[in-house]
């Protein structure tokens, strides 16, 4: 019998990350690991942010907006000033600046050095997590594409199909969740016929266009990466983490509150309770 989602997370996470921090008994070595896993973590998330602000550009939306991914370089909002190589290290380069513009003094939100601070001790928490290489791998995979997409989700309301399409094929290929390929397959179709019909369902009943072929794309890829026997669970954790954060936002007066948050989140919990 499958062990319950939230009975094998917490059955797996608790000891793991009191004794399995130590990579092979080697301390030291555990620690250069760690401290490199978490500038990569940071410094991914960093470039997510910058993503998610440049998207509209990169995608043709505004074309007034012609930044790429690489150039320009990044510049305050407040004065346009070229930011310095050091105001770009993650955390380090805001507490370094003060969490200000050298130059004019606009204050730079404190959310950016605490997504970057957060996403580099994930990091650092998933791979021993994971257990094997090939888990860690894919997990890391996961958390990573899954900050961009959240990124890009928050800000515009998009979820790129340059990030989204090739993470489905990559379950479909390569996800170390789910030995059976057919069964990764029919979990990705299951998945994207799942979300398919909650749209069409909304939009039925609110009357509006209610699709978002991201989302629809995400859950695909979430499908494809635990396989047809771990959707349940994945589709339960969504609806979980989503309504976690909808229900205040609809309070609130916020009409569409994006799903690829709650959909990357759910994945990298049951791909983690499943690695377990």
């Amino acid at each position: 019998m499958q062990m319950g989602f939230l009975e094998g997370f917490l059955e797996v996470t608790v000891p793991a990350a009191a004794d399995a921090m130590v990579w092979r008994g080697d301390l030291a070595l555990s620690v250069v690991m760690g401290l490199g896993l978490w500038v990569i973590g940071a410094s991914l998330a960093s470039f997510s942010g910058l993503v998610a602000d440049r998207l509209p550009g990169i995608m043709g939306f505004d074309e007034e907006d012609r930044r790429g991914l690489c150039s320009p370089p990044s510049r305050c909002d407040g004065c346009g000033g070229a930011i310095g190589p050091l105001a770009l290290f993650p955390v380090l380069g805001w507490l370094a600046c003060r969490g200000r513009c050298t130059r004019c003094g606009n204050r730079v939100s404190a959310a950016y050095p605490a997504v970057e601070a957060a996403v580099g001790a994930a990091s650092v928490l998933v791979p021993p997590l994971a257990g094997d290489p090939s888990s860690a791998a894919a997990a890391l995979v996961l958390l990573w594409s899954g900050v961009l997409l959240s990124w890009c989700d928050i800000r515009h309301h998009l979820l790129p199909e340059a990030v989204t399409v090739p993470l489905v094929f990559a379950g479909l290929l390569l996800s170390p969740f789910e030995a059976d390929p057919w069964m990764r397959s029919a979990g990705a179709a299951a998945a994207a016929l799942t979300m398919w019909l909650t749209f069409a369902v909304v939009s039925r009943l609110r009357g509006v266009e209610a699709f978002s072929g991201g989302d629809v794309a995400l859950a695909a890829a979430g499908g494809a990466w635990l396989g047809l026997g771990g959707l349940s669970g994945f589709l339960a954790a969504t609806s979980i983490s989503f309504a976690a954060y909808a229900l205040p936002g609809r309070m609130r007066g916020v009409e569409w509150v994006p799903m690829g948050p709650a959909l990357a989140l759910a994945l990298l919990a049951c791909a983690l309770a499943h690695a377990a």
